[in-house]
């Protein structure tokens, strides 16, 4: 994706309610337009969650008064389940035990606030962090499929960390494979779109060890990546690397996050 037309759809991503509009003007999937908005959600609260904190006694009281979860969510432009949690904090109960089971609640009306307010958040309830883990575990079966289409003998994530070796890819290939010109040892998966910034952080994090520890290898951002991104030692890649070789990939690119 070019820049421009990435900045474009990241200003016109308000809330939630926007990603069918946008999916549909920029002639984009689903899951890659909910996933620039899950990112934009997410930077947004790093940024502004002390703000947001500091008004918790000011929000408790408004819910007193009358006003629902969801309407000061929309208020302070904040996630419904962030603002449930700052105010259980505020109000001395455990926000974790509650988000998982409302019912622990004695409070009817707050009881039915959270319920609502996990309704209404796919970015930090625990059904959006199952979708999203879902739509991970969608990305690493496509590429599992992939490598024993061809034949390949690898190891997965799950059994290299039964080795001491901190730095795990979701692939190592037991041999380099070539792909479009160019040798690939390991292989990420990542249900993501990626910037500059989500790239970078990947490449900090993860992808500078793979290239040390195993030599060259290739990153999937599923959902698209700016085409200002360099790469390193690696290829990078999209879902239309794998649909050109016919696999469906109806599930993965057509599931909102949101």
């Amino acid at each position: 994706m070019n820049k421009k037309t990435y900045q474009q759809i990241y200003q016109e991503l308000e809330s939630s309610e926007d990603i069918s509009r946008v999916s549909e003007k920029y002639l984009m999937s689903i899951s890659t337009i909910s996933s620039i908005s899950h990112q934009k959600t997410v930077r947004n609260v790093k940024k502004y969650h002390t703000r947001v904190v500091q008004k918790a006694p000011r929000m408790v009281r408004s819910w007193r008064g009358g006003k629902t979860i969801l309407e000061l969510a929309s208020q302070n432009r904040f996630p419904p389940v962030l603002i449930a949690s700052i105010m259980f904090k505020e109000m001395g109960l455990k926000s974790k035990s509650i988000i998982k089971n409302p019912a622990l609640l004695n409070n009817r009306r707050l009881e039915q606030d959270v319920i609502q307010a996990i309704e209404n958040d796919m970015d930090f309830s625990p059904r959006g962090h199952e979708v999203q883990s879902r739509l991970g575990d969608l990305g690493e079966e496509l590429i599992h499929d992939w490598l024993t289409d061809y034949d390949l003998d690898f190891l997965t994530e799950s059994d290299l960390n039964k080795e001491p070796n901190a730095k795990t890819p979701d692939f190592l290939l037991n041999e380099s494979f070539d792909v479009n010109g160019s040798k690939v040892k390991w292989i990420e998966s990542k249900a993501v779109f990626a910037d500059e910034t989500e790239h970078n952080r990947y490449q900090k994090k993860q992808l500078g060890f793979y290239e040390d520890l195993f030599g060259p290898g290739m990153v999937v951002y599923w959902y698209g990546y700016l085409d200002t991104i360099t790469p390193n030692n690696y290829l990078i890649a999209d879902h239309t690397f794998f649909e050109a070789m016919g696999y469906d990939l109806d599930k993965l690119l057509n599931h909102a996050m949101m």
